[in-house]
């Protein structure tokens, strides 16, 4: 699936923290990332423009888990599961996945992903995925009727059979109602 004239991949992530109102860049935190193993055959058809490929759903999800990152990942170290009461009696579920926009320009594809002020409060995020999945299926994660119970959602592979492209964790990050949070993920081929 790789082209043959490509040797290396290389992954990076910027984070860039802004103030949600005046937009003033407050943060930004660039390192590299772990392509992992599908990650890697995936973000080359990418990359080669497969065209059923760039129509499938590119998303990005959030994570506290202060952890290394490994090629074969299937999810985030500690993805966040948030619970709301639905009644007196039952709760429901939802992870904060954000679809992911893709650009291509010559040998390098950037997917960016944004967290808006009123998105995943509370937490301090210190990791993120990129991962292909059916739209239909990343649904699941964000519908609160469907989870009674937050089990099914503790590994997206298992749940909604995605597959992660790339895992990185950085410097904490405290999400607030004041900060509007961008994520790039830029995938290198050389």
């Amino acid at each position: 699936m790789i082209p043959k004239e490509v040797k290396n991949i290389k992954g990076r992530v910027k984070v860039v923290v802004r103030d949600a109102k005046t937009g003033e860049v407050l943060k930004v935190i660039e390192k590299d990332n772990i392509v992992t193993d599908v990650g890697r055959a995936f973000a080359a058809e990418a990359f080669a423009r497969y065209p059923g490929l760039i129509q499938l759903g590119w998303y990005m999800d959030i994570g506290t888990g202060v952890c290394d990152p490994t090629a074969q990942d299937q999810d985030l170290c500690s993805p966040i599961i948030e619970s709301t009461v639905r009644d007196s009696t039952t709760y429901y579920f939802r992870r904060w996945v954000k679809g992911a926009g893709i650009i291509i320009q010559s040998n390098t594809v950037m997917f960016h992903g944004r967290w808006m002020p009123e998105d995943a409060n509370g937490y301090s995020i210190c990791e993120e995925i990129l991962f292909v999945a059916n739209p239909t299926n990343v649904g699941y994660l964000g519908d609160q009727s469907r989870w009674t119970s937050p089990d099914p959602l503790k590994n997206i592979t298992q749940i909604i059979g995605a597959r992660v492209a790339q895992h990185a964790s950085f410097s904490c990050v405290s999400k607030t109602s004041s900060i509007l949070l961008d994520i790039y993920v830029t995938i290198t081929f050389t």
